[in-house]
């Protein structure tokens, strides 16, 4: 248990007359960039990613009934054509060490964890059960309570904090900000378990930027990225009321 907060419910040396060689400036650092990731990932140098957290499209058209706001069709949910693109940039910008935490859903989970194998070792999935379950055949089915994260390593990072539970219990948000918006507390936790202060996370597919939320809270750089302008727009007033952790 991870308490009620996390359980949530519970060198180049150049010479003399030579100018100096000023650092390149990685873009869309700490921003809310509304673009696509395929556009943005080509701007992204080698190498310099601690993290990769993020809840790409599932490949199942999903499209949530049970909410009062009826939100835009997700993009690129139609089919995962663009996931070994995907898995190939994610392999060259991240570090020797980094690990990926990828959202998914049992429905296409054999083609992710394939895919990502392909490109980075594989080390669990982890479970994350939510306080209530979704619709779908109400007779005919079992109720879905749960969504799959695969964990990959680009390495052999530790993780911080010793072992946690391959399932993680948390609420699901309350708000009604992206159609598969996923709890603060859960991403600070995964987050935590894997980077330190100033490490840098990459978000392909931000939605609401709540991975960029997360980051800022508990003083990790971010690059998130997400195509429909609406949510960028929402997002630049969310962030601007995150508080930053001073510890």
């Amino acid at each position: 248990m991870i308490n009620s907060s996390t359980e949530l419910e519970n060198l180049h040396v150049s010479p003399p007359d030579a100018k100096p060689v000023l650092p390149a400036v990685l873009p869309f650092v700490n921003e809310v960039a509304c673009i696509d990731w395929e556009d943005g990932i080509k701007q992204v140098f080698d190498n310099t990613i601690d993290l990769v957290l993020t809840d790409p499209p599932y490949g199942m058209a999903y499209r949530s009934n049970r909410r009062k706001e009826k939100h835009k069709s997700i993009q690129n949910d139609t089919d995962l054509d663009w996931l070994g693109d995907w898995c190939k940039e994610l392999k060259r910008v991240c570090k020797p060490e980094a690990h990926l935490y990828i959202f998914c859903s049992w429905h296409n989970i054999d083609v992710f964890k394939q895919t990502l194998g392909a490109y980075f070792n594989v080390k669990n999935i982890l479970v994350w059960e939510k306080n209530n379950h979704g619709s779908g055949d109400l007779l005919g089915d079992y109720a879905p309570k749960y969504e799959l994260i695969i964990f990959c390593s680009n390495g052999s990072k530790k993780l911080n904090g010793g072992r946690s539970s391959n399932v993680i219990k948390c609420a699901k948000m309350p708000t009604d900000n992206h159609p598969t918006e996923k709890p603060i507390n859960l991403l600070r936790h995964l987050i935590e378990k894997s980077t330190n202060k100033g490490d840098l996370v990459l978000d392909t597919f931000a939605g609401s930027f709540s991975t960029a939320r997360a980051c800022k809270e508990i003083g990790r750089d971010f690059i998130c990225f997400e195509v429909e302008p609406e949510y960028c727009r929402t997002a630049k007033n969310l962030l601007n009321g995150v508080s930053v952790s001073l510890f």
